[in-house]
Formats: structure tokens, C-alpha cells, sequence
């Protein structure tokens, strides 16, 4: 990510819009600097810096706004206004929002093993921000790719059945974007999937390079397990100099690649920082803007928030949400109330439909579910706390009696990896339900 002239003409003078200071946010987070690294680069103070980013400068001095570009290094092609390398080699979903939320060293981290692995998988419960953070972290490493980013949706395909494989079609949203404004091929470069035919061949136009080298993101795959599987050992096969990162709620595999699973935003601040500076906090500020009548209120609540970034959870999306009901509710009320999962949604029609409602994500979720997994969530929903240890589930099955059902000790794995099912932190051994499981499944969980 870069500054394009306008970005850069409206930092040299002026009002900074919002949009604009979450730039600031990107570009120090693209270059694995925390905000006192950049302090220390450009001169300002870390406060300084900090409410420039949340957006709470509206007219900064235009010194400071010239220690920041020059600290974060304004290109000369850029100030005339040409595409940058960046956005030219980006293909398929919009690039990242301005501003990625969590950990700069925690995202560097990301980046060094998709940099270093053919195959990462970023994993995570619904709203804990994999895709976010997997464009966060293509951009971050897009020019280390000669044929840049290519970033294919798989959300919208049908999930897979008992015995059924989307292999064809994953294959074929890959063929497409691949293939999109490439050349047919150098002179004397072989092929993909050429010479042996079968596999890849079936699957990847000839026309696309063997030697192309690129990131591909396959984001949502976590309803076609089998296909997107059996599509990247394909695609590794016919292109060695590409790597893949996909994002799923599940495990795919555990044989092939990295699996990294992606954390909800801490709720507590760095020690000697304001509780503002608490990453869920800040989001939570961030996204309800410095312009609406609300932020003004916030900032003298900042407690109330803090406890309703606990009770979502520390999930942005979550927090996201939480934040455009604001408009209409006020916090304390929220708390009062809830949150419920009826008052989290959004008509962000950019969103995935199962991605528009915390009820939709959590009922997308528990469609992928076995019927067995579907009876043992629903019986640790039926307990009466919301922690507990697998002795009072197995007390449970026996008691209710437990029929033809498999042993639920064999299937709790399973929900961990769904994220339905959370461990404690601390205890081991010791479980809880995900945030709002437990409501959904009282209302109906399957859509």
C-alpha cells in the first residue's frame, strides 16, 4: 500500500478527513512499526501520533503532516500521480481496509510464514477479522511476488455435502482470475499442466504460465473443505512459484502448510497507556467516527465500552457492529439490554450474506455441523453455566441418555476447531461457549 497523489495532496495541506488518518495507521503498520517507532522516526509524540490515527485531529499542522510523509516516504512517482506497483499488481477482492486492526510485530509474524510456507491457512471463528488481516498481510508482502496478488472469493459457492467435492468450481474461480489480463505465455515457457495432462490440466488453462509467481488468498473456505484441498494440491503442483493463503473458520489440514490462528482484539491497554489505547476500545472509536453526534459521549464512557468489547468478545466485527447501533441505541442501553444478537447486524451489502448478522454468522457455522456435533452444542448450551469441564458433559449424555450418538469426547475436538466451542484461557481442560452461541441455538439455529 502507498500514497496515491491525492492521499498525499490532501496530508501536505488542510483538513485531515477520517479515511485519511486511518491511512496513516496503514502505512506505519505496512512498514512493521509500532506508533513509538514512527514517533521515534518522524519527531512527533506517540499522543501525537495516536489521535492523528484515530482520526481526532481535524486540522494538524502542516509541520507534523511533513515530519509524517517524510518519515513514511512519499515516492516521487507517486506525487505525479502514477499507479503504484502495489494497486497494479492487486487483482480480485478490494485491497485492505486503510487501517487493519491488532498487533504490527503480531501481523509481521503473519507475513514471515506466508512468505516462507506455499501454503498458509489463516483460521478463526466468524468476525475475528481473517480476511482483513489476510489482505492486510498480502499487501504488506505483495512485491516480494513478480505477478503481485490475485484474491479469489469462495464464500457465495454451495458448501459441500457428505461425499461431494467443489474441486471444479474452486478450480475454475482460480482459472478465471489467473488467467484475467495475462499474457498467453512466453516463448518457450512450458505450460501449466502441460505434457502429462490430467489433474491441474483439467482444471488450469494452458495459457496460464507454469513459472507465474503470485500470492494467492482463497478467502472463506471453511464449507468446502475437500474441494479447496484437492484444488491447492493441484495449484501447487502446477505453479511452484505460488503461494497460498487461505482463510477458514475450521482446520483444512493439518499435513500441509501453517496454520495460524488469528486472535481477538485484546481489551486491555499496554500498561502507562489510556484504556483508548486498548485495541478493542480503539476500534470500537474508530469505526464510530469522530464526526457523529455519539463520538463526542464515547469518549466520556470509555468504561462502558470497554465492557462491551468484553461481552462481544474482543471480535471486530463484532465491534463493528456494536458501533453502527449506536446510531440508533444508546450504550448504556445496549448494556442494559444486551447486546443481544438481534441488535448486531449491518446492511453493508459488500459483506457476505452470512457475514451481515452475528446470527447469520453463527447459524453459517452451525450448518457445517455433523447432526451428532449439532446435539452435543446444543447440550452444552442446556448446561446451567457456561463454563464447564467435559465431566458434566459425559454426565449429561448419561443422564439424558445417549442412544446411537457417538461418545462426545470424541467430537469436542471438533467443535474447538469450529471455534463454536472455546477453551479457556487459564484452566486447562476448561470450556465455554462462543459469544452468542447459546442464544442462537435457543432461537432455531439452522437457517
Amino acid at each position: 500500500m502507498t500514497l496515491e497523489y491525492t492521499h498525499e495532496r490532501t496530508l501536505l495541506g488542510g483538513p485531515l478527513p477520517a479515511w485519511d488518518s486511518r491511512l496513516i495507521a496503514a502505512l506505519r503498520i505496512q512498514r512493521g512499526w509500532t506508533q513509538e517507532e514512527l514517533a521515534e522516526y518522524s519527531g512527533l509524540s506517540v499522543r501525537t501520533i495516536r489521535n492523528l490515527e484515530l482520526g481526532r485531529v481535524q486540522n494538524p499542522r502542516r509541520s507534523s503532516v511533513d515530519l509524517l510523509v517524510n518519515a513514511l516516504g512519499v515516492a516521487d512517482e507517486q506525487r505525479t500521480g502514477t499507479e503504484s506497483q502495489d494497486h497494479a499488481g492487486w487483482r480480485g477482492l478490494p485491497g485492505p481496509n486503510p487501517a487493519p486492526v491488532g498487533s504490527p510485530s503480531v501481523q509481521q509474524q503473519l507475513a514471515n510464514t506466508v512468505r516462507t510456507n506455499r501454503l498458509t491457512t489463516f483460521l478463526g471463528p466468524g468476525g475475528v477479522g481473517k480476511t482483513r488481516m489476510a489482505l492486510s498481510v498480502a499487501a504488506q508482502i505483495s512485491h516480494f511476488f513478480r505477478d503481485g496478488v490475485e484474491v479469489v472469493e469462495l464464500g457465495d459457492i454451495a458448501a459441500e455435502r457428505a461425499g461431494e467435492e467443489r474441486t471444479a468450481e474452486v478450480l475454475s474461480r482460480v482459472r478465471r482470475q489467473l488467467g484475467r489480463g495475462r499474457p498467453t505465455g512466453r516463448a518457450g515457457a512450458p505450460a501449466a499442466g502441460g505434457g502429462g495432462g490430467g489433474g491441474a490440466a483439467a482444471g488450469i488453462e494452458a495459457g496460464i504460465e507454469a513459472e507465474t509467481s503470485a500470492l494467492l488468498v482463497l478467502d472463506n473456505a471453511e464449507h468446502i473443505p475437500a474441494g479447496v484441498m484437492a484444488a491447492t494440491r493441484e495449484l501447487q503442483t502446477a505453479f511452484p512459484g505460488v503461494h497460498i493463503l487461505i482463510t477458514a473458520r475450521r482446520r483444512l489440514t493439518e499435513r500441509l502448510g501453517a496454520n495460524r490462528e488469528i486472535q481477538p482484539l485484546p481489551l486491555e491497554q499496554a500498561p502507562g497507556e489510556p484504556l483508548s489505547a486498548a485495541p478493542a476500545v480503539e476500534l470500537f472509536l474508530r469505526h464510530v467516527g469522530t464526526g457523529s453526534r455519539a463520538a463526542a459521549e464515547l469518549e466520556k464512557d470509555l468504561p462502558l465500552i470497554a465492557e462491551l468489547c468484553r461481552r462481544l468478545g474482543g471480535l471486530p466485527r463484532y465491534i463493528e457492529f456494536a458501533a453502527e447501533c449506536l446510531r440508533a441505541v444508546p450504550i448504556r442501553l445496549m448494556l442494559s439490554y444486551g447486546p443481544t444478537p438481534e441488535m448486531l447486524w449491518s446492511n453493508d451489502h459488500a459483506l457476505l450474506r452470512h457475514q451481515r448478522s452475528v446470527t447469520d454468522s453463527i447459524r453459517w457455522s452451525i450448518d457445517l455441523l455433523s447432526d451428532d456435533h449439532r446435539v452435543l452444542l446444543e447440550r452444552i448450551a442446556a448446561l446451567p453455566t457456561r463454563r464447564f469441564v467435559l465431566d458434566e458433559i459425559t454426565a449429561e449424555y448419561d443422564r439424558l441418555g445417549r442412544g446411537t450418538s457417538p461418545n462426545p469426547l470424541t467430537l469436542v475436538s471438533d467443535l474447538l476447531d469450529t471455534s463454536l466451542l472455546l477453551p479457556e484461557p487459564v484452566h486447562h481442560y476448561h470450556y465455554r461457549l462462543a459469544p452468542f452461541v447459546a442464544e442462537v441455538l435457543q432461537r432455531g439455529g439452522r437457517a
